[in-house]
């Protein structure tokens, strides 16, 4: 049944008016009874006649009408459908001889939903059809409440992963933000620290960036971080590395399980790789295109050290590579908790 079928009328009887709004499935094994109900209910419901010699199911029913040899030789069938219509309620009214109705088996009650004898009174037929079309209404009304509340939640959701992922991600970048640079650092130093293995922390910096906003413009600057961001996006590969923005101008690199050897060939790397894309840079005293320096620091994790010591000791290099000219890689000593930060 689509979800625009108007209610039942409040009339105790169906208007003739109103016919087509629910559709009736009449199964019926004798002819006599099934010619007479066929044309009473035809007057109010949208009837399909089906005998029980020739049962198909060719579109979805309000209600199902049935008499008990149709029932008893489709019964199985009749519980199939019941089952596919779930959880939308699907009624079903047995027509049944009055002398017939004790000798019901309890799984005979489990398969219909309403019993009416025969000979049939046409206003209790219509007062039990309407009750149970009326039911059906509900349950259609309560099933289409219930999608739209798995759709909202599900939309929630959705909306909720993508305000998670902006909480960590830089809006001018792409890349993940300094929030996610700290929550990884703690994450990956209280696993090395755990399986005791190295952890590589690089902090670099956009060599005379504010020249190059200064010739260009904060546009074409905006448009340089996102290159570098894109650069260090493609150099860093391993699932568990992370390049994030740290700040400004300022891009943090974190390398688990890499060793000093191992960071500085990856920076080499990424040098080289941001040398060919040739930003060009006519304001840089150390050459005609955009350059890093960068200072990184590695140990492996234990109770001496904090995150915040490495950190502190890559900054302290950096700091180095700017004071000897900018443009290259300097390696931290290692990390100490009294590591200078970088002067002001």
């Amino acid at each position: 049944m689509s979800p625009d079928v108007p209610p039942p009328c409040a009339e105790p009887l169906p208007d003739p008016d109103h016919q087509w709004q629910h559709r009736v499935l009449l199964g019926v094994d004798h002819p006599q009874n099934r010619q007479l109900l066929s044309a009473f209910l035809s007057r109010f419901y949208s009837l399909q006649e089906v005998p029980a010699t020739a049962l198909r199911w060719g579109q979805a029913y309000d209600l199902c009408i049935f008499d008990s040899a149709f029932l008893g030789r489709y019964g199985e069938h009749i519980a199939q459908q019941r089952e596919e219509a779930s959880p939308v309620f699907l009624p079903f009214l047995l027509l049944l001889k009055r002398q017939h109705l004790p000798l019901m088996t309890p799984s005979q009650r489990q398969q219909v939903d309403d019993v009416i004898t025969m000979p049939v009174d046409q206003t209790e037929l219509l007062l039990r059809v309407e009750s149970l079309l009326r039911a059906r209404q509900q349950a259609l009304k309560l099933s289409t409440l219930l999608t739209q509340e798995r759709l909202l939640e599900q939309q929630l959701a959705a909306d909720n992963q993508i305000l998670q992922q902006l909480a960590v991600q830089d809006s001018l970048t792409g890349i993940p933000n300094r929030r996610a640079f700290d929550d990884k650092l703690a994450y990956e130093w209280k696993l090395g620290r755990r399986e005791q293995t190295p952890l590589a922390v690089v902090l670099c910096d956009v060599d005379y960036f504010k020249p190059y906003n200064d010739t260009y413009g904060h546009i074409s600057g905006d448009q340089c971080l996102r290159a570098i961001a894109a650069v260090l996006d493609t150099v860093i590969r391993r699932p568990a590395d992370l390049a994030a923005r740290y700040g400004g101008e300022e891009f943090a690199l974190i390398l688990p399980k890499t060793d000093l050897e191992g960071a500085q060939h990856l920076l080499s790397r990424l040098r080289s790789t941001l040398r060919a894309r040739a930003i060009a840079h006519p304001k840089s005293p150390v050459g005609p295109y955009v350059s890093l320096s960068f200072g990184v620091a590695a140990t492996v994790p234990d109770q001496q050290w904090q995150p915040e010591d490495v950190l502190r000791a890559a900054d302290a290099a950096l700091y180095q590579a700017k004071a000897e000219g900018r443009d290259r890689i300097v390696v931290a000593a290692t990390p100490t908790a009294t590591s200078p930060l970088r002067p002001t």
